[in-house]
């Protein structure tokens, strides 16, 4: 087995894994940190009232949903043995973890590593892996907007 269908295997488990630690938290660390959260950022007010909404249960639909999409990508790139339909899954989901690296630096709490970006660099040229991370980025955060506004 090549490393390019190990690593892509391996992206729906790392995925899964964050997302457990997600779905096993949230609710236990909204609830205890927003209060704090309001105090120290009150501008966040909106966003921070938002997000306590959201439960176990939703959170859980938009993992399911979204860990649908990472499969379903990753299979059709070992199926094609193109990389361009995993890479953009690994983009949205690199700024998944860049925004939780944001939220590490200004609250300093907890945040996963980006090790498969490092791993895969040299996979494709440059320009398409910026052009592909866009793709991602885009598809990704308005997915990511959808479920939101269907579990709030």
């Amino acid at each position: 087995m090549s490393d390019f269908i190990i690593i892509i295997f391996l992206f729906p488990i790392f995925f899964m894994i964050h997302e457990f630690e997600e779905i096993i938290m949230i609710q236990k660390w909204i609830n205890h940190n927003q209060i704090k959260l309001t105090q120290r950022f009150p501008h966040l007010y909106p966003i921070i009232k938002k997000a306590s909404k959201i439960d176990t249960h939703k959170f859980s639909i938009i993992v399911a949903e979204e860990f649908i999409i990472v499969s379903t990508c990753c299979t059709i790139s070992i199926y094609t043995g193109q990389i361009i339909y995993w890479y953009c899954c690994l983009a949205a989901f690199s700024l998944h973890l860049l925004i939780h690296l944001l939220q590490f630096i200004i609250w300093q709490k907890y945040i996963p590593a980006i090790w498969a970006i490092y791993n895969t660099i040299h996979i494709l040229p440059f320009q398409l892996l910026v052009f592909y991370a866009f793709i991602g980025f885009i598809i990704g955060g308005v997915n990511l907007l959808i479920m939101h506004k269907i579990m709030i």
